[in-house]
This record gives C-alpha cells, sequence and structure tokens, in this order.
C-alpha cells in the first residue's frame, strides 16, 4: 500500500514537472536571456530529462544502505543537479556571437588575352595580399573557360601549372565566382577578388556577382593589363539577302582599329581572288569602322568569302587578322553529267542547256566525293561509266546524298556502263532499280567458254592477278546454261578449270585463285587443248580468248584456228604489254573470228574479258533497232509521243528489281529501257540505252529529245519545297548555340518534332568538327535548342531537317562564322565591365598596388554560434565525480 502511494506521487511529480518545462522544452530554440546573454538552447526538448527526477529519488529510497538524512539529501541533490546538467547539454547549449573574420578568394584569369607578365604581377598581387590577412583565410582560384582552384600556401606563393598546348582562347568569369564563392569557409565572411581584363566570352560575371553578393560573398576586381595593344582585326562580313546570281553587290566588312591605322585587305572568291576588287586600301580610325567591297556570284550553291589583311607595320595579334563567310546563292537547278568518253557528253549537255537548266561536265573521275559537294547539284548523270572509272567513295556519296538529301541520280548506259562496266554487285547496283545480270532469253544459245591465259615467268605478279581477276569477272557473267573452261598455260598448258557448268562458281573461282607457273610461252599446246575440250562440248557458241604478253613459235597456230573455225568455234586474242606478237594476234583473230585487243595497261584486262564474254555470249548487249514502249505511265511523259519517235540501236540488258521500283519503258523483250525508285529522300533511275550517237544517233537529233530528258530531269530534280523554319545560329565564346523557333502558319507551336542539324565546313568538308550531326532538343513550346562546342575555325553551313510521325516536312538553313577565338574579338581591356562587376557584387574595382584592401573591414560583421555542450557536459562529469565522492565517503563511515 505505501509504494503503491509513493509511485503514485513519483507519477504526479514528474507529470508536473513536464507541465512547467512544456512551455520551454516544445520551442525551436529557447534563449535563456536575460539570465545568460546571448545563449541559446537548440534542442529545448531534451529538457524534459528533467522529469526523471521523481523516478530517481523513489529508487533512491530504496537503497542498500541506509546513511544519515543529510548525506541522503546531498546524494539526491547531486543526483538531480546531474541530470539538469545532462538535459541542458542534450539541448544542444549555444552562445551567439559576431566577428568580421573573412575568407579571401583570388581568381586570376589565365586565358590567352592574359600576357605571361600579367600573370606574374597577379600572382605577386596575391603574395603581398596573403602576407597582410591577420586571422583571415586566403584561397585562389585560376579560371579560363573553366575555373580550379590553386593552392596557396603559408607564405602567399602560389603556382599556376604551365601552359601546354593551345592557350584557352575563352574567359567565364561567371565560373569564377562561383567557385570562389563556393570556397568560402563557413562562419567567415567572403570576399572574392577577380583580376582579369574583363574581356568575358562566356557567361554572365555580372549577374553572378549579384547573385555571389545576396548570398554574403563581395566580388572586387582588379584590372590585368599591359596597356593597349597595337590591333587591327575584321570582325565580320555582313551579305545581302537575297543574292542574284550575275547581280553585283557589297560586303560589308566590319573592323576594328586599337589606333589609326593604314591596312590593305586581300578578298578572296573560294580559291580566287574576287574579281571586282581583290585589294582594298583603307585608313581606318580607331574603334570601329565598316568597308564595302563590290563583288559579284556567277554560279549558284554556296560561295564562300575570304577577308584578310595585309600590313607593313607589326600586329600584336595576327590570329583575328582574317574573317572567312559563306553564301547561299541562289541560281537555275545545276545539273552535273559524267561522260566516261571524252567528248560525247556535248548532245546531253546542249539538250538540257536549252531547257533552262545549268550544265556542268565532268569526267567521272572528278565526281564529288562527298555529299556536301553534292548539294550545289539539282541532278547529276553518269553515262557510259565502268567501275574502274568511279571511285567508292564518289559512289558512296551519290548514294548518301540521294538518300538523305533527296538527290536525283540516273545511270545511262554504254558499252562500258551496267554490267559491262563490272557493276554487279557494287554499291551502285544497289542504289539502281535495276539487276545486272539480265534474265536469258528463250532464243539465246548455250555458250561453251575457254579462257587461255599465258602464265609464263614474264606474267608472274600484278598481271597474273589482273588476269585472275578478268577470269572470274568472265564467269561471272555467264548462266548456268553456259560452260566454261580456263587453260594456264607456259611451256605446257594445264587444265586450271575443267570444262564445267557456269552455275559451279564457288568451285571455279577457287580453282581460279589457285593458278600460278613460270617457264616460257607456248601457245599452240595450249589452243590444241582448248580445242579437244570444246570439240566433245555441247553448245550451240563455243568461244575462246587468248591472253599472252610475249613472243611464242608460230608453226601451226594459224592452222589449227582455221580448223576450230571450220567447226563452229570463235577464237578473240589479248595482247598485254609492248613485246606482244601484234601480226599473229590478229590473224589469229581474224582467221578465228574474233576480235582482237591490244594494250598497254593490265588494269585494262578486267574490263576487256567482260566486254568480250558479253558481247560474245550477247547476255549484256542487246544491238538491234526498236521503238521503246511505255510499261507505266508517268507524268514526265506528257506531250511525247514514242510512235513518231526514231528507234534507238541498242542497250545493255538488265532486270528490274521487285516493287518500288518501277519500269516506265521498255524494250521490245520486255527488259528495262528506263527504270526508277524512290531511295530515301530521292530518286534514282536507270536508262540502258545511251544519251549519244551510238545507239541514239538518231534519237539525239529527234525534236523530242530534249523535251524528253528536260522533262525527266525537272521530275525528278532535287527540290527544296518543303516549309522553311527560321533557326538561329550564335557563338557563345567557343559554343554554338543553335535555336529553332516551330510555328505554323496559324502561329500554333509546332511539337514532337524529330529535328536533325548536320554542320559542315563552307568547303563541305567535317574536319575538326566534333559533329557532324545532332538533335535539337525541345526546352519549350515550338523552341528546339542544342549546344556544342566549336574549337574549329572557318565559316559553316547549318543546315537541319525537321520531321514529324517519320516524314521531312520542314528545313532550316544557316550560315555560322566562326574565324577566330572570341577572345581576340576586342583586345582592349574591358575596365567598364570589371566597374560593373564590382559594382553588382557590392566591391569596388582595386588597384594592384592596393593589396591590403583586399582585408580591409567594410563594416560588416557575422554571427557565429559557439557550442557550448562541452562546458555543459563538464559541469555533468564535475556533479557525477562529487557524486561518487560523496557516496564513497558514506559506505565507509557506514562501515567504520
Amino acid at each position: 500500500m505505501k509504494l503503491g502511494l509513493r509511485i503514485l506521487a513519483t507519477l504526479l511529480a514528474s507529470a508536473a514537472l513536464c507541465a512547467l518545462i512544456a512551455p520551454l522544452g516544445l520551442r525551436d530554440e529557447l534563449s535563456l536571456a536575460p539570465y545568460l546573454r546571448d545563449v541559446r538552447l537548440l534542442t529545448p526538448a531534451a529538457l524534459f530529462l528533467v522529469a526523471t527526477i521523481p523516478a530517481l529519488l523513489l529508487i533512491r529510497s530504496y537503497g542498500v544502505f541506509r546513511r544519515h538524512a543529510v548525506i541522503e539529501v546531498a546524494i539526491g541533490a547531486l543526483r538531480s543537479l546531474l541530470v539538469v546538467a545532462l538535459a541542458v547539454a542534450l539541448a544542444e547549449p549555444t552562445r551567439v556571437h559576431e566577428h568580421a573574420r573573412r575568407t579571401v578568394v583570388f581568381a586570376v584569369d589565365t586565358s590567352a588575352s592574359i600576357t605571361p607578365a600579367s600573370r606574374e604581377r597577379a600572382l605577386e598581387f596575391v603574395r603581398r595580399a596573403a602576407l597582410e590577412r591577420g586571422d583571415s583565410s586566403v584561397a585562389m582560384v585560376r579560371f579560363a573557360r573553366d575555373a580550379r582552384s590553386v593552392r596557396v600556401d603559408a607564405r602567399g606563393h602560389a603556382t599556376l601549372p604551365p601552359q601546354t598546348g593551345r592557350p584557352v582562347t575563352e574567359t567565364d568569369i561567371a565560373s569564377a565566382i562561383r567557385l570562389s564563392r563556393a570556397l568560402v569557409a563557413p562562419g567567415t565572411l567572403g570576399r572574392v577578388v577577380v583580376l582579369s581584363d574583363g574581356l568575358e566570352t562566356v557567361g554572365d560575371a555580372v549577374a553572378e556577382a549579384a547573385r555571389s553578393r545576396a548570398m554574403g560573398s563581395t566580388v572586387d576586381t582588379v584590372l590585368l593589363a599591359d596597356g593597349i595593344p597595337n590591333d587591327v582585326s575584321v570582325q565580320n562580313i555582313t551579305l545581302p539577302d537575297p543574292i542574284e546570281i550575275g547581280a553585283p553587290f557589297e560586303l560589308v566588312v566590319r573592323m576594328h582599329a586599337t589606333r589609326a591605322a593604314h591596312v590593305r585587305l586581300r578578298i578572296d572568291q573560294g580559291t580566287h581572288r574576287n574579281a571586282l576588287e581583290p585589294f582594298r586600301d583603307v585608313d581606318l580610325p580607331a574603334g570601329d569602322s565598316d568597308v564595302r567591297i563590290r563583288t559579284v556570284a556567277r554560279v549558284p550553291g554556296p560561295v564562300e568569302y575570304h577577308v584578310a589583311i595585309e600590313r607593313d607595320t607589326p600586329d600584336d595579334l595576327p590570329e583575328n587578322d582574317r574573317v572567312e563567310t559563306v553564301a547561299n546563292v541562289p541560281g537555275r537547278p545545276v545539273v552535273l553529267i559524267a561522260e566516261g568518253v571524252r567528248g560525247r557528253d556535248v548532245y546531253l549537255a546542249r539538250a538540257l542547256a536549252a531547257a533552262e537548266f545549268e550544265v556542268e561536265q565532268r569526267s567521272p573521275r572528278a565526281l564529288p566525293t562527298t555529299r556536301a559537294e553534292l548539294q550545289r547539284f539539282a541532278f547529276v548523270v553518269l553515262s557510259d561509266a565502268s567501275i574502274d572509272d568511279v571511285s567508292a567513295a564518289q559512289v558512296d556519296a551519290i548514294a548518301s546524298w540521294v538518300r538523305e538529301d533527296g538527290g536525283a541520280f540516273l545511270a545511262a548506259g554504254g558499252d562500258r556502263a551496267f554490267g559491262l562496266g563490272r557493276w554487279q554487285g557494287s554499291n551502285l547496283e544497289r542504289l539502281l532499280p535495276v539487276r545486272m545480270d539480265p534474265e536469258r532469253r528463250r532464243d539465246q544459245p548455250t555458250l561453251a567458254l575457254a579462257l587461255v591465259i599465258d602464265r609464263s615467268g614474264s606474267m608472274q605478279g600484278a598481271k597474273l592477278e589482273l588476269a585472275k581477276e578478268a577470269a572470274r569477272a568472265a564467269a561471272g557473267l555467264l548462266g548456268s546454261d553456259d560452260a566454261i573452261e580456263v587453260i594456264g598455260f607456259d611451256a605446257a598448258p594445264e587444265r586450271v578449270v575443267r570444262m564445267q557448268s557456269a552455275g559451279n562458281r564457288l568451285s571455279i573461282l577457287r580453282d581460279i585463285g589457285r593458278m600460278a607457273g613460270n617457264g616460257g610461252t607456248m601457245i599452240f599446246p595450249a589452243l590444241d587443248l582448248a580445242y579437244q575440250d570444246l570439240s566433245v562440248t555441247r553448245a550451240r557458241l563455243k568461244h575462246v580468248i587468248l591472253l599472252t604478253d610475249g613472243q611464242a613459235p608460230e608453226d601451226g597456230i594459224v592452222e589449227l584456228v582455221q580448223l576450230m573455225r571450220a567447226d563452229g568455234m570463235t577464237v578473240s586474242t589479248v595482247g598485254l604489254g609492248s613485246d606482244v606478237n601484234r601480226a599473229l594476234l590478229a590473224r589469229v583473230a581474224e582467221m578465228g573470228g574474233g576480235r582482237s585487243y591490244f594494250t598497254n595497261d593490265p588494269t585494262q584486262v578486267p574490263r576487256i574479258f567482260v566486254r568480250e564474254t558479253a558481247t560474245v555470249s550477247q547476255s549484256a548487249v542487246i544491238e538491234e533497232p526498236f521503238v521503246p514502249r511505255v510499261r507505266t505511265a508517268a507524268s514526265f511523259l506528257r506531250g511525247i509521243d514514242f510512235r513518231d519517235a526514231p528507234p534507238l540501236y541498242g542497250y545493255v540488258a538488265t532486270r528490274a528489281k521487285p516493287s518500288p521500283a518501277e519500269v516506265i519503258l521498255e524494250s521490245p523483250h520486255g527488259e528495262p529501257i528506263l527504270a526508277r525508285w524512290r531511295v530515301g529522300e530521292g530518286w534514282a533511275l536507270a536508262w540502258t540505252s545511251d544519251v549519244k550517237s551510238r545507239w541514239a544517233a538518231e534519237w539525239v537529233g529527234w525534236e523530242g529529245y530534249s523535251r524528253f530528258f528536260a522533262q525527266l530531269v525537272r521530275e525528278h530534280l532535287h527540290r527544296d519545297d518543303s516549309v522553311r523554319l527560321p533557326m538561329a545560329v550564335s557563338l557563345e565564346g567557343d559554343d554554338v548555340r543553335i535555336v529553332v523557333d516551330a510555328l505554323d502558319g496559324q502561329d500554333r507551336f509546332l511539337e514532337r518534332l524529330d529535328s536533325r542539324v548536320r554542320i559542315a565546313r563552307a568547303d563541305g568538308t567535317t574536319t575538326g568538327l566534333p559533329v557532324e550531326e545532332l538533335t535539337l532538343v525541345p526546352v519549350a513550346p515550338g523552341r528546339y535548342e542544342a549546344r556544342f562546342p566549336l574549337d574549329a575555325y572557318g565559316s559553316f553551313l547549318v543546315q537541319a531537317t525537321h520531321s514529324r510521325e517519320g516524314h521531312a516536312f520542314a528545313t532550316s538553313t544557316a550560315t555560322l562564322q566562326h574565324s577566330f577565338p572570341g577572345e581576340f574579338a576586342r583586345v582592349e581591356p574591358d575596365a567598364a565591365r570589371l566597374d560593373a562587376i564590382a559594382n553588382s557584387g557590392g566591391g569596388t574595382r582595386l588597384s594592384l598596388d592596393a593589396t591590403g584592401r583586399s582585408f580591409r573591414g567594410d563594416g560588416r560583421s557575422i554571427r557565429a554560434d559557439q557550442a557550448l555542450f562541452g562546458w555543459a557536459l563538464g559541469v555533468a562529469l564535475g556533479i557525477l565525480v562529487l557524486d561518487v565522492a560523496v557516496r564513497r565517503l558514506a559506505k565507509e563511515r557506514a562501515t567504520a
């Protein structure tokens, strides 16, 4: 009963204490003023620990030892004081005091516009200032394109890393202020001292200084300058819009001079001097001035202009003496014709010129090798050219231009085109709507072909390898109904490939690759072996191609060939080199009813074999008069009546590819004469007859010839009729920012666009560019942006294609001038900019001699919290020691 009353009394006492403490303990923090000035409890809820004192006293009343009442009271009081001291310690007592200690961070500009002498003066400024810091802290930052912290020792010495490579040509003062602010030690006043020439190229230091001031760190500035350099710069070139082809116009060249100067300007248009004004002597005043230069553009497409300064007196900064820009000159559509037979491209060129097209004529070897070079053309024609005339890079560029840029390409026939030009399996065949292995017609006889190839010592090496390539190419032209054998000979013949079906291509090609030999040259045994094999082979056509590069005994050869001819066999000869017996080979071909070929170039052998094989097999060339007939109606055939057309006299047989390939015109045998299909954004067409005075001998004089090809070109040429969206391209330092605002005709935002941007130099190359293509990212309704660093200089074309749901519907075009780093656009130190930064940051512009002012008082102070937890805990520990001592003493007295 008595224990229960005690527990109840204890609980009532604890509850009473909680009620008394609650007004204080439930606060966020508790000030102890006026009892203890400037002292606060940050966690007053810990005071509720005092409410445990009644429970401790209750437990103490049941202690083991019963002591004197005074001692018991003393021990109870000490225990209560110990709990109170622990509660105060856990409540985080803190004293608030004000002080003016500061952290000064020196931000030193190390960009390209700061001379080594100025850097040394900046380091000396930091060194002298650090010696006067007193109880303040010092830190240092170096900055150019970005900011990095630098260690400063106790004596103020700092070492900047050595300059390696090209100096950094950007200055971002804002990033330096931002990093400096982060280096300010907690509980101190912050001050940032910027040492720079004020030539800011990236960021907004004035706005960053204002943010720094709002966050408690002021910003001072120090001007680093070695005086005003002697410099004349070309800032930019402004072009009129639009530019009319053939009409003179003016370039406006913005110049800047730090002091009055006489200079000479050199003006280039592309790779040549500007025709109207190649040079201009000008007297420039100090400051900005405009110079107007007369020029004229005579060809459509991108035209690049270069303006450079030539001066007799020294120039402190030659980096900014040249500027480039590019102009897009509109004009008539340009058709490029690349003809494989020199001088035979005049017919199509005249026909298209009469239809108001600009025509440029080149050899196949001079075709462009990049997509950018093809941009100025609306249509490209490759006529009667073999695979030896065109490089793989040129074919790839054409294919990419057609697929990606909407170009139009026509391959025209001739005895060097399509299958005759060995284009089977090439990227050109993949681009065109026809296959180069034609179907065999029912009335076409089967062929047995014997290739008799010289493999003597003089043929070893490249000659023999090209002969093997020729044999492979000839085998590839044959159908499965044909038969082939390959006989290699030196002093004796050998069946390299035994007579077999040409359908066994893999084994035939493998056996050809194994051909090797050495020794003399004996033609008769080899021809005799071919005769024996052909005699027992069933075929309607039997033909021999003989290849040799040297002399051989003539005995019996002519008689053997006469016997072969009498048995229905034909013989053609190929003489390689200047030492062959031309008279013998010519006579063999004449007696054998074949053809003779002579060349000093081994690389021509494969082409000769292909031509001869195609000719004798009649599988690729169809030479017979015919009038093409319309299989599929097309709008560009409007007004052309082929019933009145003269005949064509031949074509290269091909096969149409499956849909979506369309055969527009066909031969009487149903083979394609004109076929087309869509390739990506553009068109690829095949005209299997020629466009000149062989198979089209009567067409070139027909009045419908010009109309037919003009309408064909106009129907398929590369058009730029898409919607135009404005695109802004600007430089922010050495970063390029691209912005497209996409609105439709009713000023509604265009959303969910897939916008891709291509960047190329004005000359079409991508040398030195970090990106060739990038994607615009939506940043707001109807606004798309991209940004990338451009560490290359010159003039650039920026072209964007905008697609929705996989379909391109809009384009954007802009030009960019980035002739030299933005660091060199203005070279005079910008003291006004430094003043603006200091004013915004609540500081002043200091002199290089005023090192001590970096640590001056400015009336500011900072309230700092000093934790008193240690003191409160020390009091608690002292009470604990006293409590232990009293209990020990009481215990000793009780046992005495």
